[in-house]
């Protein structure tokens, strides 16, 4: 190990530069008050500017916290000790070890350092935060706690391969012989990037805070207002396009910060590790052992572009993780998701086969639950023109609102299915925002029967599989009853006879 330890019962120290990380990251989110008690004070004819002392005490505070952290692996458990004021000791066995996550923010790649996070369970109290180790030292802190399991490999390097420098690995390297590069970033793949919701509502954030951001200046607010007066008064197809090409854009810049350098390799011991980020560095591995499926997301904009996206289903990954963590291929095209997805559960049934249909219940009920909320729209839309004289042009878009309704339940039913393999359940639903789960059968733990009343009158349920991995249930929409416990008696046997 590179890291420093104390001499006394192998307890091994933060690195020391972590005396720059934390009193410049306490200075940040300190500052807003620090520059408003600057101001308040500024016409003041008190001449002791006691909030000059804040930095030799965030300073000192960090000093401390250097001081009183350390961590130490022995008798099969990592143990971690810290506290200025109030001390804190934190063990987890190293069997209930789930993931591995190496972060690292601008400030910590310029000093070669990491953020190490250690999930134990499925929330962000189960965690054990290592904040800041040197980056090869994170990573070999890693093999040692995913890899304990075959001594031989505790000394080879960490999955990512051997400590490099903290910039990204050149493109052109290959992994190590140990290792299975899985799938690497191809930059073309950017062009999914604004036919997703994460993308839009990536745009949409960056939006807002820059609005927001600029709305605290007068003259940049009032330079923001104008240049949105000046657009406005374009023609409506310019707008239109403006808006596409603006929200496109910051999509494409969103995907590039979270993904770029995205690679997936696997180690001898079925260890899948990742790496992505273009200014945040972040690395996550997770125990072969711990994964209990894959989720193939297939969102609209990517179904009809011939994209995919693929996650994994496993247990550890606190929840706050689970929008980046659970990533194995970011928005992708389906001809590199799929055999990708076969790599990881070699079962072309579960992967890509045929799902059992619902039936025509089924079918009635995604119809109506999509036609009824356009009926009261349209109707609404109605009313609005006569009461207050609205365009109406607006009417035109009456049947257009009821045939895309009618198109989008037909959408969502053809969603919807299941099935059944010796390994694996499967369960798919959706039409926006379409999920295809390939959930381990030994993974699930328990199950529920669900009938809301308009269920229980078309004779259909809804199947929930529970599991301590990923959302911790999947569910069998809309499925004949019969048919529900038919897929209860197949995977879980000697759990139907608790239905009946």
């Amino acid at each position: 190990m590179t890291d420093v330890t104390d001499g006394s019962g192998g307890w091994r120290r933060l690195d020391a530069r972590m005396l720059l990380i934390h009193p410049l990251e306490t200075l940040i989110r300190l500052l807003p008050a620090l520059i408003a008690i600057v101001i308040a004070r500024a016409g003041s004819e008190d001449n002791d500017r006691w909030e000059l002392f804040a930095l030799p005490v965030i300073l000192a505070y960090g000093a401390l916290r250097w001081l009183t952290t350390r961590y130490r692996i022995a008798g099969g458990q990592i143990e971690l000790r810290r506290g200025v004021f109030t001390k804190q000791t934190t063990t987890a066995r190293l069997d209930r070890v789930r993931t591995v996550d190496l972060t690292a923010k601008v400030h910590h790649r310029l000093l070669g350092l990491a953020k190490v996070e250690i999930s134990t369970g499925g929330g962000g109290k189960d965690r054990l935060v290592l904040d800041s180790l040197r980056l090869d030292a994170g990573r070999r802190l890693r093999a040692e706690l995913l890899h304990r399991i075959d001594p031989a490999v505790t000394g080879l390097p960490a999955p990512s391969g051997s400590p490099v420098a903290v910039d990204d690995v050149p493109h052109d390297v290959s992994p190590p012989d140990d290792e299975e590069l899985l799938v690497r970033l191809d930059p073309a793949w950017v062009r999914y990037a604004p036919l997703t919701v994460t993308g839009l509502a990536s745009a949409a954030a960056i939006v807002g805070f820059a609005s927001q951001g600029l709305s605290r200046f007068s003259d940049e607010g009032d330079l923001f207002r104008d240049s949105a007066s000046r657009v406005a008064g374009f023609p409506w197809w310019l707008d239109v396009v403006l808006v596409l090409v603006l929200v496109s854009v910051l999509a494409v810049g969103a995907y590039v910060l979270t993904f770029w350098g995205f690679r997936l390799t696997r180690n001898r011991l079925g260890t899948l590790h990742t790496r992505r980020g273009l200014l945040t560095s972040r690395e996550t591995s997770i125990d072969a052992a711990r994964v209990r499926g894959i989720r193939l997301d297939e969102p609209l904009g990517l179904r009809l572009a011939g994209a995919r996206r693929l996650k994994v289903v496993t247990t550890g990954l606190a929840r706050e993780q689970g929008g980046g963590s659970d990533w194995l291929c970011p928005p992708a095209p389906d001809g590199v998701v799929t055999p990708l997805a076969l790599q990881i559960r070699p079962d072309a049934a579960a992967v890509t086969g045929h799902l059992a249909s619902h039936g025509p219940a089924a079918r009635r009920r995604r119809l109506t639950r999509a036609v009824v909320p356009a009926l009261l729209l349209a109707a609404a839309v109605v009313v609005a023109q006569g009461v207050w004289d609205w365009p109406p042009a607006l009417l035109a878009l009456v049947p257009l609102l009821l045939v895309g309704a009618v198109a989008l339940g037909g959408d969502r039913y053809r969603g919807l299915g299941h099935a059944v393999t010796p390994d694996q359940l499967v369960t798919r639903e959706g039409s926006l925002d379409r999920q295809r789960v390939v959930l381990d059968r030994a993974g699930i733990i328990g199950w529920k029967v669900e009938q809301s009343l308009f269920q229980r009158r078309a004779g259909l349920a809804t199947l929930v599989a529970t599991t301590a991995a990923g959302t911790q249930h999947y569910d069998v929409v809309d499925v004949p009853v019969e048919q529900a416990y038919a897929v209860l008696a197949e995977v879980s046997p000697e759990l139907y006879d608790e239905f009946h």
